[in-house]
């Protein structure tokens, strides 16, 4: 009888471990912000296709405030079973720069996969006299702290490409910050700005209904969205900063589980049905998993962060 107890007990162990290699049936992905964003629609579509693939249920639960911090400090805390996930973006490594946070994003996390870029753009209204970025540059230079680049801010995405802009180019221009995207683009619109960096999908209905002109991307190559635009580098400066949306674990999360959501995100990320609906959304898949999106987070955290000293950014 002894014998066969600790038979049991072991069977137990092992049958304990293997589930312990395996992700939950059931995983949470806490998304750091409102619904209806655009990290909330992605996850979506994902979980949609993991979910008929691998029979795993992703639940969204949007927990916005404190410029993402609460979100992601709860996933910080969680267990570390890959039963818990956060959606990040580039606010994830600006914030360690501007705010004093309860964790740390390149040692609390466990990188899964770069999902998806969205470009990020220098756009002018179409009744404007510059054509390329290069016609924006040379008039700036010519009147130094008369011309104004808007962007929903600060310390956002827009705002540090903005900053990136101007210190690249060596150009004195008035930044103008707007509480999102769209009133930045109405401003845009209304010639209350001389011009504006936002994320492409903002004014993608402008863009093709004719009414802006978007002179250049700040991706490292042309976006497959709009590959007639040009990226900065293309127009004669040294850098690009892409715009990303990524998913994450706790760290600590056992290698094996790991590795399976790695390989669920890649898969669902490389689906034609799930590249079609991503492209509809202006978002453009990119698939890096494990490694390489470990090391293009820590390489971002040290751009990001270079910026944020330059341009004296604060939090608000």
């Amino acid at each position: 009888m002894k014998r066969c107890a600790i038979g049991l007990a072991t069977m137990l162990v092992i049958a304990t471990g293997a589930l312990a290699q395996s992700p939950p049936s059931t995983i949470k992905v806490v998304v750091p912000n409102s619904p209806g964003g655009a990290m909330d629609l992605l996850i979506r579509v994902l979980g949609d296709y993991i979910n008929r693939a691998h029979g795993a249920t992703l639940i969204v639960d949007n927990r916005p405030g404190a410029s993402t911090i609460i979100g992601t400090d709860i996933v910080a805390r969680a267990q570390p079973d890959g039963g818990t996930l956060l959606m990040a973006a580039n606010s994830f490594l600006v914030n360690p720069h501007i705010r004093s946070l309860p964790f740390d994003p390149l040692t609390s996390f466990t990188g899964l996969c770069q999902l998806v870029e969205i470009p990020q753009v220098v756009a002018v209204n179409a009744r404007s006299p510059y054509q390329t970025l290069a016609d924006l540059i040379a008039a700036a230079k010519v009147r130094p702290g008369k011309l104004t680049i808007g962007s929903n801010g600060p310390a956002t995405a827009q705002h540090l490409v903005a900053e990136a802009f101007r210190r690249g180019a060596g150009l004195d221009m008035v930044y103008v910050p707007y509480p999102g995207g769209t009133p930045a683009v109405n401003a845009l619109m209304g010639e209350q700005i001389d011009s504006m960096t936002t994320a492409f999908s903002d004014l993608h209905a402008q863009w093709e209904a004719g009414a802006v002109r978007v002179l250049a991307s700040s991706m490292a190559r042309r976006t497959p969205l709009a590959p007639d635009i040009p990226t900065f580098r293309e127009s004669g400066l040294d850098f690009d900063m892409p715009s990303w949306l990524g998913v994450l674990a706790p760290s600590r999360t056992p290698a094996p589980v790991v590795a399976t959501l790695d390989q669920w995100f890649a898969e669902a990320l490389a689906a034609p049905d799930v590249r079609a609906r991503l492209s509809s959304m202006q978002m453009a898949s990119v698939g890096g998993c494990g490694a390489s999106f470990a090391e293009f987070m820590r390489v971002q955290y040290d751009v990001l962060g270079r910026i944020v000293r330059e341009a004296g950014i604060k939090a608000e």
